[in-house]
């Protein structure tokens, strides 16, 4: 096998036993790896009603075939299993290096199985596999763990992923860190701390083979030479960061995520970004094979978090800003820390935070019932209470640590300001001002993300036309961001795209294809990785069986059409100002449009028997007839 590793590794944490096993052909020839191995074995391995942090439920590790090879910008991994904080299929994507010190061990999958009596992490050598004690390392944050680790180890180049207090405290929305990256969404790192399973450690040896060199250099050039003749795009990324750059943007378009997604524009955000390349940018930094360096490491300069540094400041650019009314970059810069030493999500925490402020503004939520914290909009120290409360389960903190929809519907207040879809609270843009990702908040298997889809319904500002859309696409007539017309079908392309991308796991931010379609060129990585042929058709089929697979695994979790919406506020609520000024979503209308596309059942929202079996998920099928989800 070419690209794979040929090996699964499978971790009892209650029996303490180990096993390795093949990596099945058929499922590598069918899901590719990554998210597609992630959502396979969760389907087939995690049942109906499971727990998610319970011993039943299962977390796993997979990187995908062209991870290690000279593919740029493909060192990416995902960890999935069920979301403790949606009910629904949960993963989380990561960069850094993880993934790579898998398939250097030898493996393709990492399956964690069961609960640890006592705090552990697994040490993980080629074929040496042991579970150690991990009494010593619970309780601390992320980069302590990891000091601590390559020090026992002896070994400074050691791939380590860890979990923080949070994920120790099982604050639902806790993330697992790798090295400065973070696999930040949908809580996979309260799924790791419930298992007491503080960090995995991994190294080996081993190369891996690609097929076809030649060919691996082949497209690995039209990468390079496709950035190249995007500099305005790739400049961007490498200049200012993806989120940074990125809030200008969304600023002029009128889709800020403002005060808790109540308006659109924040005009202290402007001077935000350029600042932050004068006066706290240190120097560039990549993921392992990207020549992009879309990070950068900073440091507080002055002021009350002076020395405080950290790397990434993608969605914080935003989220912990205009989304808390703040134009405090100092603060921003110390949430981003403490994000990644605690473990905890960064959009959910904003969500959290953003909806107490609103509500706090409005007076259903008082000072007295957060411990005497007062929370006006742009609150620095009460901000920074709050973090800490949520992360220990303080006071108030405990509730807030269930994420926004469920610490809403505890307190029996303010429900209509958590912005949230399928209990994850929004990640990006306002959907108002942006059709297509308001249907992919709404539809994505995970809840509120646009890394299932990242829709081009706009690209002013950063990167040219895409001159292949109108061939792809015959009724194309062009990006505009405030239709709903043929979103559906648009939206469903692009899903199933990413499905594959995040399949192969190639980084969704470094491959902008302008002038081929992106199936072809993604179809000639597989190939050349793998030497299994395949075809622009191919990547779509693929993308289409993963994503039905996931809204299979929903549907036997109670997931219906009704769950497919957004909050009110987009529904209803015309945007205030700027240049999406009275802006709604007519969600409906993009639904069926989208249910047609995929072949659903407009009323329910489910894929029928005859989809499944097109897509070879035909036992799939028979799973949801016998549960009496399918007619």
């Amino acid at each position: 096998m070419f690209g794979w590793m040929g090996k699964v590794l499978r971790v009892d944490l209650s029996s303490g036993h180990t096993n390795a096993e093949l990596t099945p052909r058929e499922m590598a020839h069918r899901y590719v790896g990554g998210r597609g191995f992630t959502a396979r074995y969760v389907y087939d391995e995690v049942k109906p009603g499971t727990d998610a942090m319970g011993p039943g439920n299962k977390l796993i590790f997979a990187p995908g075939p062209a991870c290690g090879t000279l593919v740029p910008s493909s060192q990416r991994w995902t960890v999935g299993a069920k979301s403790p904080i949606t009910g629904f299929i949960g993963d989380a994507n990561c960069g850094g290096s993880f993934g790579v010190g898998m398939k250097q061990a030898g493996y393709d999958v990492l399956i964690i199985e069961g609960k640890a009596e006592r705090p552990v992490y697994l040490f993980i050598d080629g074929d040496t596999v042991e579970l150690r004690d991990a009494s010593h390392l619970w309780g601390k944050k992320t980069a302590e763990t990891v000091r601590e680790l390559k020090r026992e180890a002896g070994d400074p180049d050691l791939h380590i992923v860890s979990i923080g207090p949070a994920g120790e405290n099982l604050v639902k929305f806790a993330t697992i860190q790798d090295d400065e990256r973070t696999a930040g969404r949908t809580g996979m790192g309260t799924v790791m701390g419930s298992k007491n399973l503080k960090a995995i450690t991994v190294r080996g040896k081993a190369g891996v083979k690609v097929a076809d060199v030649r060919g691996v250099e082949k497209v690995s050039r039209q990468i390079h030479d496709n950035w190249r003749a995007n500099e305005r795009g790739i400049k961007a990324l490498h200049d200012y960061g993806s989120g940074t750059e990125t809030g200008l943007i969304y600023n002029k378009l009128g889709v800020l995520t403002t005060r808790n997604f109540r308006e659109g524009v924040f005009p202290a955000y402007d001077g935000i970004p350029e600042r932050l390349r004068r006066d706290f940018w240190l120097k560039h930094r990549s993921c392992f094979s990207c020549p992009v360096s879309c990070a950068h490491v900073f440091i507080v300069p002055g002021g009350p978090y002076a020395g405080t540094f950290g790397d990434g400041l993608y969605a914080p650019s935003y989220h912990y800003t205009a989304r808390l009314g703040s134009d405090d970059v100092e603060l921003m810069c110390k949430m981003t820390n403490l994000s990644d030493q605690y473990g905890v999500d960064e959009c959910e925490l904003a969500g959290v935070i953003g909806w107490l402020m609103e509500c706090y503004e409005y007076g259903i939520i008082t000072a007295a019932d957060l411990g005497g914290i007062p929370l006006p909009w742009g609150e620095a120290e009460g901000t920074l209470q709050i973090l800490d409360m949520i992360v220990y389960r303080k006071g108030i903190g405990d509730v807030l640590a269930e994420g926004v929809k469920r610490a809403a519907e505890i307190m029996g207040r303010g429900e209509q300001y958590a912005m949230h879809v399928k209990g994850l609270s929004l990640d990006a843009r306002d959907p108002r001002g942006s059709k297509g990702w308001a249907l992919g908040y709404a539809v994505a298997s995970r809840g509120a993300d646009h890394c299932r889809h990242i829709v081009p319904d706009f690209m002013s500002g950063r990167s040219p036309e895409m001159t292949w859309l109108r061939t792809e696409f015959p009724w194309f007539k062009g990006l505009d961001r405030l239709s709903e017309e043929n979103k559906g079908k648009f939206y469903k392309w692009f899903e199933d795209v990413r499905a594959f991308q995040h399949a192969l796991e190639v980084c969704l931010f470094g491959f902008e294809s302008k002038d081929r379609v992106w199936t072809e060129v993604l179809a000639d990585m597989f190939t050349s990785v793998t030497g299994v042929k395949m075809t622009p058709g191919d990547v779509i089929a693929m993308g289409e069986r993963i994503n039905n697979l996931e809204r299979a695994f929903n549907m036997r979790e109670g997931l219906t059409r009704k769950d497919d919406t957004l909050p009110a506020r987009f529904l209803k609520e015309g945007m205030t100002e700027g240049e999406s000024k009275g802006q709604v979503v007519d969600l409906d209308t993009m639904l069926d449009d989208y249910y047609d596309a995929r072949g659903w059942d407009r009323t329910n929202g489910f894929p029928g028997e005859k989809k499944l079996e097109e897509l070879g998920l035909g036992e799939v099928a028979d799973e949801l007839k016998n549960l009496g989800l399918l007619k």
